[in-house]
């Protein structure tokens, strides 16, 4: 096993958007843009459209995922050098 520190609490999401508010504020305006462009297209007239609108929601998403962990162990890492 490693010698790392076993049940140490993350700090909350909310404080780690809050340190990074402009990406994540431009990972939400991405989700938003491509959901109103689904919406606005829908489903009948141009599936590939809708489809295609579906990716950008995605990817956002997931590099939210990874931002917010990123944050986390950044801030981890800073706890243990105290």
């Amino acid at each position: 096993m490693g010698s790392g520190r076993h049940g140490a609490a993350r700090p909350p999401i909310g404080v780690l958007i809050q340190q990074d508010r402009v990406d994540f504020s431009l990972f939400a305006s991405i989700i938003v843009v491509a959901l109103a462009v689904m919406v606005l297209i829908g489903v009948g007239l141009s599936a590939a459209a809708f489809w295609l609108a579906v990716l950008p929601v995605f990817a956002a998403a997931a590099l939210m995922v990874r931002r917010i962990s990123r944050l986390s162990r950044d801030e981890l890492r800073d706890e243990e050098l105290l």
